[in-house]
């Protein structure tokens, strides 16, 4: 949750390799428009449970008790663009 004081929920912690720098951890720091697109990074007052992720090739939400489930269809349709950016 990098820096923020709310506290830690499950659908809003997922494993990365590498540190801040290195392995994937240091791809969605590098690349923090790309993983917010792909859900990796979820923005300060946006609920985890409804952002998509992207996970082993298909969208995905997680909830607070550690389940996965099938993100609602989004057909081609850009992250960023379901965002308003």
């Amino acid at each position: 949750m990098g820096g923020t004081r709310q506290p830690d929920r499950l659908s809003n912690l997922v494993l990365l390799c590498g540190s801040g720098t290195t392995g994937c951890h240091g791809w969605v720091e590098r690349n923090r428009a790309a993983a917010l697109d792909t859900g990796w990074l979820v923005q300060q007052g946006d609920d985890p449970m409804t952002v998509p992720v992207r996970r082993r090739g298909r969208w995905v939400c997680l909830d607070d008790d550690g389940g996965i489930h099938s993100a609602p269809l989004l057909g081609s349709v850009n992250m960023s663009m379901m965002r308003g950016r």
